[in-house]
């Protein structure tokens, strides 16, 4: 199972836990495969994270350039004093994933901004008119 930000998720992907609001309201349940439309349904309920089955997205280098990116790189030297403290290394661990989920999704987005400015730019073919 993997955590990663909404604008990463696919169509196919399935959930592997439920979907709640802040509230606890269960939105979508466990098991559920995701869709254009249920995914942008999500986004526009400003849900950030969904936890898919399996380890479909690859976030080994994701976000590296990004703010979260850097923040992540530097949590080893700002645990550098407890190697051998489990609690911290626990709490270096939960930042960590912190930090690369919010790198993916910052990239994700700037990808997107990237991909809509490019399409904007592409001339429109001209229309053939019968006749």
């Amino acid at each position: 199972m993997q955590k990663i930000p909404i604008n990463l998720a696919a169509p196919g992907m399935m959930l592997a836990k439920p979907v709640t609001k802040e509230n606890g309201m269960t939105i979508m349940a466990e098991g559920m495969e995701l869709t254009e439309s249920l995914i942008s349904r999500l986004e526009s309920m400003k849900i950030e994270r969904i936890t898919v089955k399996g380890n479909p997205v690859d976030m080994g280098g994701a976000g590296s350039g990004t703010k979260w990116g850097e923040r992540l790189e530097r949590l080893d030297v700002l645990f550098r004093k407890h190697p051998k403290d489990k609690w911290m290394m626990r709490v270096k661990g939960r930042m960590g994933q912190y930090f690369q989920i919010k790198a993916a999704a910052q990239e994700a987005k700037a990808k997107a901004i990237q991909a809509a400015m490019a399409a904007d730019d592409e001339p429109d073919e001209p229309v053939e008119s019968e006749g």
